[in-house]
């Protein structure tokens, strides 16, 4: 009868300890949910954002092998927050919108529909990874990613002849890292480059192999888009938090990093997109 009595007392003592232990789990968490597409079930590896309205600040998690994301209380303030995700080769279906309490943790499951725009979610090091050629020449394509975006190469229709007297030509009159929003004309020529003949040379071989790889005339690529695997395991234990710029047209050596931030996060900041920088935090 004793040894019962100990082992419901035992079992309420353990029920209270979970109990307390959710309550203060839900306390710490803003905003939870499951992401999920009609393909795969349960989504790992899905980046998940989250920006509150007139903010400059994106925070981004990352969902675990169940599917699951959650965003600490101690990130997201309450009010309304813009929600978005990055799986390549989805979408988020329907509009991405939460509303965050005090207090309480709110709640948002995510599905998710196969892209009609593969091309314009892959990466550079994803577009590398697609087009055929030689080392050599996919090492051609380093000179374009100072300034743009490989899908803007792979999207073009022009053919060899095109690429050899307008496009690389105009190319070489910019500066190295000027940007589409920002272009900066060379004001002469540099030392180290090809001269007369064999400048036409370096120009036709790289024209010619861009016209392979491009959509050209046909509008349409010849080659399978590949894409890399998403994060998963330990590689999902991880927030980012993206700061915007000023302008869209400065990069993160334009401003001052401070070391204002919390335990874990890198000294480090690299540019993402147009006009934000980012940081990391495990």
């Amino acid at each position: 009868m004793r040894s019962g009595t100990q082992a419901l007392v035992a079992a309420a003592a353990l029920s209270a300890a979970l109990a307390a232990i959710s309550i203060d789990a839900a306390a710490q968490t803003a905003l939870a949910g499951k992401v999920t597409s009609a393909e795969e079930g349960a989504m790992e590896g899905v980046l998940v954002s989250a920006k509150k309205a007139g903010s400059t600040v994106t925070i981004t998690v990352v969902s675990d092998r169940d599917g699951r994301y959650s965003f600490a209380s101690g990130k997201l303030e309450p009010g309304r927050y813009a929600i978005r995700i990055r799986a390549v080769g989805y979408d988020l279906e329907g509009p991405g919108a939460a509303e965050v309490a005090a207090g309480k943790a709110a709640a948002l499951d995510l599905k998710l529909k196969k892209t009609t725009d593969l091309a314009a979610q892959l990466s550079n090091g994803e577009w590398m990874a697609s087009v055929p050629g030689t080392d050599q020449q996919k090492g051609l394509l380093l000179n374009c990613v100072g300034c743009h975006s490989l899908e803007r190469v792979m999207r073009s229709q022009h053919d060899a002849d095109a690429f050899t007297k307008t496009v690389l030509p105009r190319m070489q009159g910019y500066v190295n890292q000027s940007i589409p929003q920002h272009p900066q004309l060379r004001r002469a020529e540099r030392l180290m480059e090809e001269r007369g003949d064999q400048r036409v040379q370096v120009y036709r071989s790289t024209a010619e192999y861009l016209a392979t790889i491009n959509r050209g005339p046909a509008q349409k690529w010849s080659y399978e888009l590949k894409t890399h695997p998403r994060p998963s395991g330990r590689a999902t234990r991880v927030v980012y938090t993206e700061y915007d710029l000023p302008r869209e047209t400065i990069s993160p050596h334009d401003v001052i990093s401070t070391k204002r931030a919390s335990p874990g996060i890198r000294a480090s900041a690299s540019r993402t997109s147009a006009g934000s920088i980012r940081r990391r935090a495990r």
